[in-house]
């Protein structure tokens, strides 16, 4: 008979009771090594082009996200799963293994396959172009792992159509990878007209820069983990 868990794995839910208790002690202990070393890279919330090459603009097929290795060691991605802060649902489980300074793009219309695969929902990657936070988690049986990966803040204005937000190649911070979309205010991630690059590493030569005090830099604090 299959087991409770490998049916909330299939549902695409998140498991309930014993297991939160574990996800609040995992989220108090130190950083862990494959957190240290799998981020995500890139994010297309709002697509207004055919990303995924089928021919057709999709705003739920089109999304993109891509996640790379930073660091020095391959990584199996088998447990690991994509999900948004709104409900318990995963959006997308990887497999394989990631080598070092390689990454890995996940489409919208791979995230629905996935989803369908595994009695998950239709919703795809589910990316809010109003704001939203995307979750990468560990969630591995045997033995029993359920942890925060990596969780990155999407505002609004990062939203934009054909607007990438991606990590800058040297420094692993954020910005705006815009040169279809320019942005040209000041908010927190800035600007860079670099072009977005799903499925490759980010290439931007430009270091995004704003005069302020150091009262509204604060204000403006972006989680980079």
């Amino acid at each position: 008979m299959q087991s409770l868990r490998n049916r909330e794995a299939r549902s695409g839910r998140m498991p309930q009771g014993p297991v939160l208790l574990g996800l609040i002690l995992a989220l108090l202990l130190p950083i862990s090594t494959a957190r240290a070393q799998i981020v995500i890279d890139e994010i297309m919330s709002a697509p207004a082009r055919d990303w995924n090459g089928d021919g057709e603009i999709d705003f739920k097929n089109d999304e993109w996200v891509e996640i790379l290795n930073a660091g020095t060691a391959p990584v199996d991605l088998t447990g690991l799963y994509l999900k948004d802060a709104t409900g318990d649902a995963y959006h997308y489980g990887f497999s394989g293994t990631l080598m070092p300074g390689e990454v890995m793009l996940v489409l919208g219309s791979d995230s629905v396959a996935w989803q369908a695969a595994n009695d998950a929902g239709s919703t795809g990657l589910s990316l809010n172009n109003g704001g939203d936070t995307l979750e990468l988690w560990r969630d591995v049986e045997f033995p029993r792992v359920l942890e925060v990966v990596d969780m990155v803040p999407i505002p609004a204005h990062a939203a934009g159509s054909d607007r990438a937000m991606g990590r800058l190649p040297d420094s692993l911070e954020w910005a705006l990878f815009d040169e279809l979309n320019p942005y040209t205010g000041d908010l927190i991630p800035l600007g860079t007209l670099c072009s977005p690059s799903p499925g490759e590493l980010n290439v931007c030569s430009v270091v995004p820069a704003e005069d302020s005090s150091f009262g509204h830099l604060k204000s403006l604090h972006f989680f980079v983990p």
